[in-house]
């Protein structure tokens, strides 16, 4: 398991430098955002129910207040009768009319901070799914990264480091590593389930 700390000690190991303490915080924080950034990972979603005080055939939702650390859409779906059913399809708003400008049903897209949902039934209840980002305050960190694959965080930070600090070939060498890392990150991670 790595904690915030965990990975600062092993950043500080990597560099020699425990002097640059904000420039090394500021690289894990860094670092773990991008690990998770370099792909759609199963472990980054969430799935929460929403229910609508009034059933609409049009509804918006402001999915911040709903999912705070958001990345991006997966996928919209109805929940009737107490099970999951249909998938909404999402898309651009210019593309919720079709070819005779009439619009579309079960569609829903992103307008700035809002979702907006048409639906072909008066929805109560529906279940929203989302890549987040992780949590990367040092008070409450939560990165599965970090807890399966530190190194690829803790060489992204050592590189960002000796960059900092004008020291590109051992900026390169860590590059190296995290190339490594993330590829082992992406063999073991993308799918959900193992062979």
């Amino acid at each position: 398991m790595a904690t915030f700390s965990e990975l600062l000690d092993d950043v500080y190991t990597i560099t020699n430098r425990p002097d640059l303490v904000a420039e090394t915080k500021l690289a894990v924080k860094q670092a773990t955002l991008k690990c998770h950034h370099s792909d759609y990972y199963p472990k980054d979603l969430v799935e929460t129910g929403i229910q609508f005080t009034t059933p609409a055939l049009l509804q918006s939702l402001e999915y911040r207040t709903l999912i705070p650390q958001w990345r991006s859409f997966k996928y919209l779906r109805k929940y009737i009768d107490g099970a999951p059913a249909g998938f909404f399809g999402i898309l651009t708003p210019e593309e919720t009319l079709d070819r005779y400008a009439i619009n579309r049903e079960n569609v829903c897209y992103l307008a700035g901070e809002m979702l907006e949902i048409r639906s072909n039934t008066a929805d109560s209840y529906l279940l929203l799914s989302a890549y987040i980002h992780p949590n990367i305050s040092e008070s409450a960190f939560s990165s599965w990264i970090a807890l399966e694959h530190p190194y690829a965080i803790v060489y992204e930070a050592a590189a960002q480091v000796f960059k900092t600090i004008g020291w590109d070939e051992q900026s390169s060498a860590a590059k190296q590593n995290v190339v490594e890392q993330i590829v082992l990150l992406k063999q073991n991670q993308l799918q959900a389930q193992g062979y």
